[in-house]
């Protein structure tokens, strides 16, 4: 019995893209488990194909399409703007932060190397 031929990126590629537009025609966020339901993967396999350098840029273009439309919707479209930003704030939508942390700590560091004996002084 021969092995099951694996995917090629490019077939990947066309699989998300055909998740994307089925989600445009119906108005839909393009979430990132739907996009695993619509591709047949468990959690498991799409973190072996995030790992997989032939994969992983499809996938985080993928991503990059999802922050692209929760960016889009916050600033086109009146009362989104909330529930982007909540979306936008997961990790798996860009993981943004409206401020730093707590316990990060913020340094400035000045090297003066190369400037000459004494120029700091």
């Amino acid at each position: 019995m021969a092995r099951p031929r694996k995917e090629t990126a490019a077939q990947l590629r066309e699989r998300i893209e055909r998740y994307f537009e089925r989600r445009q025609a119906e108005g839909r966020f393009p979430t990132e488990a739907g996009m695993l339901l619509e591709l047949g993967l468990s959690e498991e396999k799409y973190a072996a194909y995030l790992a997989d350098a032939r994969y992983r840029p499809e996938l985080e273009r993928a991503r990059l399409r999802r922050m692209d439309w929760l960016e889009n919707q916050m600033v086109t479209e009146s009362g989104r703007a909330t529930g982007c930003m909540n979306a936008l704030k997961q990790e798996k939508n860009g993981g943004y932060a409206d401020k730093a942390g707590a316990g990060a700590e913020k340094r400035l560091v000045i090297r003066l190397e190369g400037v000459g004996s004494g120029a700091a002084e």
